[in-house]
C-alpha cells in the first residue's frame, strides 16, 4: 500500500482549522444524536481528522444497527470498520496506527448499492486509499446500516455508548447520500505533495453534519446548514483545544514514558513510582523569540520535577524504565527544595513548591536562557537558571523517588490554557517552529522500486521534486546478488559493493547514466534481470543536504582529507577502490571518531586507532591502515552531516523488551540504517517503500548479498522518529548500543502520523 507524501512548505489553499474537540475515555465523553427521519442507510461517507491519544479500542464513530455500526481503532492499532458488530461487513487493516504525535486525515465511503463488493466500503488515511486488509468481508448488497437511521448515532464512542475514543477530533463530517474518496475533504500540494486539509464544499444531505467544534459552549454544533446538532455528554468548554490538522500541538509521548499514564489527550499523567514523560516535539532552545509551557501539579507531591532535556540523552539510555532516573542532558526545577538542577548537578535558585496541590509551574527558553516561574513569577529575581543552551530539547516532567506524595501533572502546552502569557514567548507547536531547511527532503533523497526486464532501461524517480542522483546504492530485492554502489564522482558504470571486500570494477551493463530525475540501467543481472525487483536508495550531493563524496590516493602516512560540508561529518565512509583486500571502513558516529566498523562485515565497534580518528568542518583524518590510507592506493569517501528535519544519526541503548525503545528524528523516516556495535550482528536497511506497512519487517543487510527478507524485529516508522516493537537483540539487545542513521521522507513540522 502506498503512503501519501508527507511535508509541504505551503500548502495551495490558506484554509486553516483553528479547534479540535479532545475526548477523554475516563470521562466517558461523546456526541449523540438521533435523527428524527431516516436518510440514506445504504450510501454515506464519514470525514474526520484524528490525533490519537490512550491506545487500545477507541472508536470515533458508531450508530444502532442490529448490533453497532463502527469506525475505530481496535486495541491492536488497527483501523476497524464494522456493520451489526462487523457480523454483516468488515474492514480490517494490517497496518497498525500507533503514533500520537501528529493527525491522521481518515475517511470512510459507504455505498452497498455498488455491483462489486470490494467497492462497498472504502477506506482512505492521509489521502491514500488502503488496500491491505487483515478482514474484507462485503456486505450484502443494498444492505442497510444503522447510520442515518432513527436510531443513536455517536461521536467519540460505539453507540451503546462503550469503547470511548481518547484524543483529538477535528473536521468531522458525514455526508448523507453520497460516497465520496478523500478528495472531496484534503487535497495534495501541487509544491511538495503533502495531504492538507481543504474545504467541503458539497451537501450534506438528510441526516448529513459538519462538527467544526467552534463553539466552546456547545462542541455539538451542526455548521452544515442542518442543523443537525449533537448532544454532549462528559464534554466541558475547556476540552475545545487549539491543537489542530494545520497548528499540531506538543503533547506527551505515549511512547516516551516511564511509570506515568496518559489521559485527557496525552496531557495528564498519573503515576506508580519512579515516572518520567516527554514530550512529542523537540524545539530549538537557541530561538530568539523564546517558548514557554506550563505544568500543574495537582497533587501535594514531595519530590516533584519540571524541565527539559536533550533529545539525544533518552535515546542513549533507551531502556523504558531509565528515564526517570537518568540526569544526562536534563535541566530542571526540583520541588523539594526550589533548587536547581543541571544535569545532575544541584544548585540553589527558587523557592520550594513541593507538599501543595495546584501549584503551576512555567518553563521559558529564549535564546538560550532557561526560567522558571512559580504561578507566574519567575523565580530568582528574574535571573536564568542556565545560560548558554544550545540544541533540540523536549519538555519533561518527572518524579524521581519511590516514596512520598507521588506527582500527577496536568500539562499546558495550548496558550489558551495558560495562567500566566510572559511577553515574547509562544507555544510548542508546529507553527511556531522554525521552518526546516529542507521542506522536501526527495529532493535530495529517494527510494525508488523497480522490476528487472533483462535489456536496457530508464528509471524515473517518483518523489514529489526530480533528483538528479550523484550516489545510487542498488540491491536485487529476490536473489543473492552484491550491493551495487555508483557515484557520479568516479563515474557511471564504475561499481562497488558494500557486502565486499572487491575492488572497484567497471561494468558497462550496470548503471550506464545518472538523469535528471533518476538512472539509465544495462542489462547486468545485478541491477536488472527480468522479472526480479530492486531497490534503489539515492542521495544528491552538496552542503544543504550535508553529503559530499570525496576521492583520495593514499599516502601511507597520516592525513586529513578535504571535504566541502562546511561542518564537522557525522558519519564518514571510506572504501578502497584499488585493493580488493580492503575492508569498507565507516566512524563509529555514537563515539565521535574513537571507534571504527566495517560496513562489510558484523563485527562489533572496535578502536579507530590506524582508521578514521577525527574530523573537523573541512577535514577528516587518516592512520596509516591500508583499509584507509594504502600508498599510492585510491579511494572514495561518503561523508554525512546531520541537518536538522532531514538526516539524523545517532545511537539508543537497546532494553531487550517488547515495549522498545523510542527513538526521535524529529522527521518522519524514509530510510533507517542502523547496526548493533556492542556484538557481532549484520547491518541492516529497512525503508517505507518496500514496507509501507506499520510494523515495518522487510529488512536487507548492507553486510550481506542476501535477498530481502522479513524480521521478527517489528519497528514502527512515525511522524518524529521511530519505535521498536521486539525484544530481538539485532535491534534491541539490552544494554546494547546500537548506531542508526535515519533519512526523512518528512520533517516532524509538517508530518502527518504515520
Amino acid at each position: 500500500m502506498p503512503v501519501a507524501s508527507q511535508w509541504f512548505a505551503a500548502p495551495d489553499t490558506t484554509y486553516e482549522i483553528s479547534q479540535s474537540a479532545r475526548f477523554n475515555d475516563d470521562d466517558s465523553s461523546y456526541l449523540h444524536r438521533t435523527p428524527s427521519s431516516a436518510g440514506n442507510r445504504r450510501t454515506w461517507t464519514w470525514s474526520g481528522w484524528v490525533k490519537r491519544g490512550n491506545f487500545g479500542s477507541k472508536y470515533f464513530f458508531g450508530a444502532v444497527n442490529t448490533g453497532t455500526d463502527s469506525i475505530g481503532f481496535a486495541s491492536t492499532g488497527i483501523i476497524s470498520i464494522g456493520l451489526n458488530n462487523a457480523n454483516d461487513g468488515k474492514l480490517q487493516t494490517n497496518r497498525l496506527f500507533r503514533d500520537a504525535s501528529a493527525w491522521y486525515h481518515i475517511v470512510v465511503g459507504v455505498d452497498t448499492t455498488e455491483s462489486t463488493a470490494g467497492n462497498r466500503i472504502r477506506l482512505y488515511v492521509n489521502g491514500v486509499e488502503e488496500t491491505s486488509f487483515s478482514a474484507d468481508v462485503a456486505p450484502s448488497l443494498n444492505y442497510d446500516t444503522g447510520v442515518n437511521n432513527t436510531v443513536s448515532n455517536t461521536v467519540g464512542s460505539l453507540s451503546a455508548p462503550s469503547g470511548y475514543f481518547d484524543g483529538y477530533l477535528a473536521e468531522v463530517h458525514l455526508v448523507d447520500g453520497s460516497q465520496l474518496t478523500a478528495a472531496s475533504f484534503g487535497e495534495t500540494d501541487s509544491t511538495t505533495g503533502q495531504w492538507v486539509p481543504k474545504a467541503y464544499s458539497g451537501s450534506y444531505g438528510t441526516n448529513g453534519f459538519y462538527l467544526k467544534f467552534q463553539d466552546s459552549s456547545a462542541l455539538g454544533d451542526d455548521t452544515s446548514g442542518n442543523g443537525n446538532d449533537f448532544t454532549s455528554s462528559g464534554l466541558a468548554a475547556a476540552d475545545q483545544m487549539s491543537d489542530s490538522p494545520t497548528d499540531n500541538h506538543c503533547t506527551l509521548n505515549p511512547l516516551w514514558v516511564d511509570g506515568y499514564t496518559l489521559s485527557d489527550g496525552n496531557l495528564v499523567t498519573n503515576q506508580s513510582g519512579d515516572a518520567a514523560a516527554l514530550g512529542t516535539m523537540a524545539f530549538d532552545v537557541t530561538d530568539s523569540s523564546g517558548f514557554y509551557f506550563e505544568a500543574k501539579v495537582t497533587t501535594a507531591a514531595t519530590y516533584p520535577n519540571v524541565g527539559i532535556r536533550t533529545i539525544e540523552s533518552p535515546s542513549q539510555v533507551g531502556a523504558v524504565t531509565s528515564l526517570s532516573g537518568n540526569t544526562t542532558g536534563r535541566y530542571s526545577f526540583t520541588g523539594s527544595d526550589g533548587n536547581f538542577n543541571d544535569a545532575g548537578s544541584s544548585s540553589s535558585y527558587g523557592s520550594a513548591w513541593a507538599g501543595t496541590a495546584d501549584k503551576v509551574i512555567g518553563v521559558l527558553v529564549k535564546a538560550g536562557a532557561l526560567y522558571f516561574s512559580i504561578d507566574g513569577t519567575i523565580q530568582n529575581s528574574g535571573t536564568a537558571a542556565k545560560t548558554g543552551l544550545t540544541g533540540l530539547m523536549v519538555p519533561t516532567v518527572f518524579y524521581d523517588a519511590s516514596s512520598g506524595t507521588q506527582a500527577t501533572w496536568e500539562m499546558r502546552f495550548d496558550a489558551s490554557d495558560w495562567g500566566t502569557t510572559p511577553s515574547g514567548y509562544k507555544a510548542i507547536s508546529s507553527n511556531n517552529l522554525a521552518d526546516p531547511t529542507i521542506d522536501d527532503p526527495s529532493a535530495y533523497f529517494q527510494t525508488t522500486l523497480y522490476a528487472g526486464n533483462g535489456s536496457t532501461q530508464s528509471i524515473t524517480n517518483g518523489g514529489n521534486s526530480d533528483l538528479q542522483p550523484d550516489l545510487i546504492w542498488i540491491k536485487n530485492r529476490d536473489a543473492t546478488d552484491n550491493h551495487v554502489l555508483t557515484d557520479a564522482v568516479r563515474g557511471a558504470t564504475k561499481i562497488i559493493s558494500s557486502d565486499s571486500r572487491d575492488a572497484e570494477t567497471t561494468d558497462a551493463d550496470t548503471v550506464t547514466a545518472f538523469a535528471s530525475d533518476g538512472f539509465a540501467l544495462g542489462a547486468d543481472d545485478k541491477v536488472n534481470t527480468s522479472s526480479e525487483n530492486y531497490v534503489a536508495w539515492q542521495w544528491k550531493e552538496g552542503s544543504t543536504p550535508g553529503f559530499d563524496i570525496v576521492t583520495y590516493t593514499g599516502t601511507g602516512s597520516g592525513a586529513n582529507i578535504s571535504h566541502s560540508l562546511g561542518v564537522k561529518p557525522s558519519v564518514v565512509i571510506v572504501k578502497c577502490r584499488s585493493d580488493g583486500s580492503t575492508h569498507w571502513i565507516v566512524n563509529d558516529w555514537s563515539g565521535d571518531y574513537a571507534n571504527k566498523l566495517k560496513l562489510n562485515e558484523n563485527e562489533a565497534a572496535s578502536g579507530s586507532s590506524g582508521f578514521i580518528t577525527a574530523a573537523t568542518s573541512s577535514t577528516f583524518t587518516l592512520g596509516t591502515d591500508t583499509d584507509v590510507n594504502g600508498s599510492s592506493r585510491t579511494y572514495v569517501a561518503y561523508c554525512f552531516a546531520e541537518i536538522e528535519g532531514y538526516s539524523s544519526f545517532g545511537s539508543y541503548v537497546g532494553n531487550g523488551n517488547a515495549d522498545g525503545p523510542f527513538v526521535y528524528t524529529g522527521f518522519t523516516p524514509s530510510v533507517i540504517i542502523f547496526k548493533n556495535i556492542s556484538a557481532t550482528y549484520n547491518w541492516d536497511i529497512r525503508d517505507i517503500a518496500r514496507d509501507s506497512l506499520n510494523p515495518n519487517t522487510h529488512y536487507l543487510s548492507p553486510s550481506l548479498n542476501d535477498a530481502e527478507a522479513t524480521s521478527s524485529d517489528d519497528i514502527d516508522f512515525l511522524s518524529n522518529g521511530f519505535k521498536w516493537r521486539n525484544s530481538g537483540a539485532t535491534a534491541n539487545g539490552s544494554g546494547n548500543t546500537i548506531i542508526y542513521a535515519a533519512f526523512a521522507e518528512s520533517p516532524f513540522k509538517t508530518a502527518l502520523a504515520r
